[in-house]
């Protein structure tokens, strides 16, 4: 039951992910084609875009906020195998299911944290005309998303799978 239960959450996350990739890999050329812009009217044409700076701030932080669940599917975040390495399976275990705890409670944590700057943000981001609201959503969607990757994997561990 548990088994089956995983391998759909799996899938949705699977498919989620490759969303998110999709999404992550046009807002880069998005940012690159920005930044690549603004150097060439600046320095070309001597007529800076005022938006830019804004901008390419707005795309990083969307960038950064949802590699966060990216890079954990991948297991691309920094870590040490110190507790791989440990001889006993039983402590191991323990271990690996306290850090994954661990890691999900605090990106609950970061998420809620998140959603309250958006809901205090009043500011407007000028040269966008939209509300600083776009840029703070980054990080309550970010560890979100990241919180969804963890519980994905407690349940495969549950479940008797990797990771």
């Amino acid at each position: 039951m548990l088994q089956a239960i995983s391998r759909k959450i799996d899938a949705a996350l699977g498919g989620l992910d490759r969303a998110l990739i999709a999404l992550s890999i046009v807002a880069l050329v998005v940012l690159v084609g920005v930044v690549f812009m603004a150097v060439a009217m600046r320095y070309l044409f001597n007529a800076p875009l005022i938006f830019s700076f804004d901008l390419s701030t707005l795309i990083f932080a969307w960038i950064v906020f949802v590699g966060l669940a990216i890079a954990d599917r991948d297991d691309a975040h920094m870590g040490l195998d110190l507790v791989a390495n440990i001889g006993n399976a039983t402590v191991r275990q323990a271990l690996v299911v306290l850090r994954l705890v661990l890691v999900l409670a605090l990106s609950v944590y970061l998420a809620w944290i998140g959603w309250q700057l958006y809901l205090r943000t009043g500011a407007q981001i000028s040269s966008l005309r939209i509300s600083a609201k776009w840029l703070y959503l980054s990080m309550p969607i970010g560890f979100g998303l990241l919180a969804l990757s963890y519980i994905g994997r407690i349940i495969r561990l549950a479940a008797g799978g990797a990771r």
